[in-house]
């Protein structure tokens, strides 16, 4: 192990929208977390481990989506109830899948919705108090056909950052997380009434993200050291944290000679791009040459860049901002901000719940760790605004590294984007995934798990097929799901089977007393370790090839040895057996917990087995009052396949 075990873990997974299932990119990522904390549950103890998510009730989206689908006539209910009616799919669903959150709140809905109120409100006057959110006139959309400001998904357009491969682009950011002026977007249309909308000048309030530019660069040059973060993650922010800067294509070069513009850092040409580079020191300067050449008629593009922070916004659907001066009448949070403190939210109301101490204690001490999975499309906001808006919260002094009793820099692990038909898995995109809860008809949770898990989405981007879902993709080839979760119904199934059944037929239903041998005991030792390794570097695909090694090798073991017609050889080798199932069992518990579980209770073992205090000690060492175990029919299974998938 090459990291200090933390003395409290509080893992988090990215809210998904309050107006929709759950699709199979949310599921993957709720797998990865619900893995993380089930090992840490494990590794330092379940009282020491919080697992947060909720649904992100708030945003012009759920808003936009509840309004079309109101005047359609599709649905008669409120809009808090709509969300909630999402909200318990949503939640069932991950129930479905066996994810042991500690909670799964609603921002919008009680309990969590009182305590989200207060976080926000301080966050909002510690920020304004150190001086790092400013009041700003800022041009935004309006629908003059139906006089109304237009917020998030009410206009849609192209992206203008360069390189975007966004479906589409909305008021000030697309759908990959891309930020923006909203005079920016390219062919901006209403949604509402269909119209090409302007500009109304409004007053909201910016979080000055800019200005921790140097700190975030300090961030990652720490990520760099540190072999748990995928390599992409630091690559994707640093991409942010370059120089403003503005694309102009080269066929305008003789009208950009005629254009004085201030505040240029440097101006090249790259002519392998064919375009002229305007390089900015701030963004404001980058805003005002961007005037200049819409005044001039000259199209664009920008780079992506750190900048100021859109903290309110005027939608009525949204937490309110704290009436604490005139201005801030009537506004609420813009939904990505209050997103990103909503874990604290959750964190709080539990608490509160529990009686069991107070938000500070998990989110504000150096020995703690906060570990939070997230799609990549997500990491301009976690991995860049969050750590800022923390500082921002913690005082004036950009401090990147917290002391004692401030807030600390969560630990982000960001993962690659779940593809269907080679497009990011979307219920919101122009080729529908299926959901989570459709694949539950022809898998297993647990095969799923398995799955999910066995995608190296640390990496690379991973295309989601499967023969049920893509049939024709597998013409005469076996399932990859199926495949996956092989390990565990066909492998580790047999092996523990095959122990039951020679027991009851040989050995009078009687476990040997043996001690396991000297090389069992070694290589059980040696998968431990590499396990642990793999587990706290969330390299969890590896640790799924590691397992159907071990086990693969132990029932490969079993059809040599169990020929023997020796009993004290076949004792033996039952005894060496059940300490690679003990160990398995203990490594299996985060990927299948129920059948995990299952199995342990056929061996009379209690909580113990989970517990990695206890992962060095034999069964018969752990367990010496358990003589035998329960008896198990012929063709009994411990981890079962979906019933579609039995002939």
């Amino acid at each position: 192990m090459n990291r200090k075990l933390p003395k409290r873990v509080l893992v988090t997974a990215g809210m998904p929208n309050g107006n929709k299932p759950l699709h199979i990119g949310h599921i993957s990522q709720f797998i990865w977390a619900d893995f993380y904390a089930r090992f840490m549950r494990n590794r330092i103890g379940a009282d020491k481990v919080l697992f947060f998510s909720g649904t992100d009730g708030f945003g012009s989206s759920t808003d936009e989506k509840y309004r079309k689908l109101k005047a359609a006539g599709e649905i008669n209910s409120t809009l808090p109830e709509y969300v909630e009616h999402f909200h318990n799919l949503q939640k069932a669903t991950l129930g479905d899948y066996e994810i042991g959150l500690t909670r799964f709140y609603a921002s919008c809905l009680e309990p969590a919705f009182k305590q989200h109120t207060e976080i926000s409100a301080y966050f909002f006057e510690k920020m304004l108090k150190n001086g790092k959110i400013q009041k700003r006139v800022t041009e935004q959309f309006y629908d003059e056909k139906l006089n109304l400001v237009l917020n998030g998904r009410q206009v849609e357009g192209k992206c203008p950052i360069e390189g975007c491969q966004s479906e589409v682009g909305y008021a000030d950011e697309c759908s990959l997380g891309h930020q923006y002026s909203p005079r920016d977007l390219i062919d901006p249309k209403s949604t509402l009434s269909g119209t090409v909308p302007t500009f109304r000048n409004i007053t909201n309030y910016y979080f000055s993200l800019d200005e921790y530019r140097e700190n975030l660069l300090n961030i990652i040059t720490r990520l760099k050291e540190q072999e748990n973060t995928h390599k992409f993650m630091a690559k994707e922010m640093r991409d942010y944290l370059s120089r403003p800067a503005i694309y102009i294509k080269l066929e305008n070069k003789e009208k950009l000679e005629n254009i004085s513009f201030e505040n240029v850092f440097e101006k090249r040409e790259d002519e392998k791009k064919e375009r002229v580079e305007l390089i900015f020191n701030s963004i404001s300067a980058r805003d005002v040459a961007c005037d200049i050449l819409r005044e001039h008629g000259i199209k664009y593009t920008t780079n992506k860049a750190l900048a100021p922070l859109r903290i309110t916004g005027n939608t009525a659907w949204g937490v309110p901002v704290p009436q604490i001066e005139p201005e801030t009448k009537g506004l609420t949070f813009y939904v990505w901000p209050e997103s990103l403190w909503a874990p604290i939210s959750f964190t709080k109301t539990y608490l509160a719940e529990s009686g069991e101490g107070v938000w500070q204690d998990w989110w504000c001490h150096p020995e703690n760790e906060i570990t939070q999975f997230i799609g990549e499309d997500n990491i301009y906001f976690y991995s860049l605004a969050e750590p800022a808006m923390f500082m921002a919260v913690n005082g004036a002094e950009n401090n990147d590294i917290p002391s004692n009793n401030e807030l600390q820099i969560p630990n982000i692990i960001a993962n690659k984007h779940v593809l269907f038909n080679n497009i990011k898995a979307s219920s919101s995109g122009s080729l529908k995934a299926p959901t989570a809860q459709d694949l539950l008809a022809h898998y297993t949770a647990e095969q799923l798990r398995c799955h999910f898990l066995g995608m190296n989405v640390n990496t690379v981007a991973y295309n989601f097929k499967s023969k049920v879902i893509t049939p024709e993709d597998f013409e005469g080839t076996g399932d990859p799901v199926v495949a996956q979760g092989n390990m565990l119904t066909n492998i580790f199934n047999r092996l523990i089977r095959s122990v039951f059944y020679s027991i009851q037929s040989q050995l009078d239903g009687k476990i040997p007393s043996l001690s396991p041998s000297n090389k069992t005991i070694a290589e059980a030792e040696a998968v431990i370790s590499a396990y642990e390794e793999k587990a706290l570097n969330f390299k969890f695909n590896e640790i799924m090839i590691l397992l159907d090694e071990y086990f693969r090798k132990a029932n490969q073991d079993w059809s040599v040895r169990s020929k023997s017609q020796d009993l004290a050889e076949k004792a033996q080798l039952i005894a060496d057996t059940i300490h690679i199932i003990r160990t398995g069992l203990t490594l299996v518990h985060p990927i299948a917990p129920k059948s995990a579980e299952l199995t342990a209770d056929y061996l009379h073992a209690d909580e113990k087995l989970w517990d990695w205090s206890y992962i060095h000690e034999t069964f018969t060492t752990l367990y010496p009052e358990v003589k035998e175990f329960k008896f198990i029919e012929s063709k009994f299974d411990f981890f079962k396949k979906h019933p579609s998938q039995i002939n």
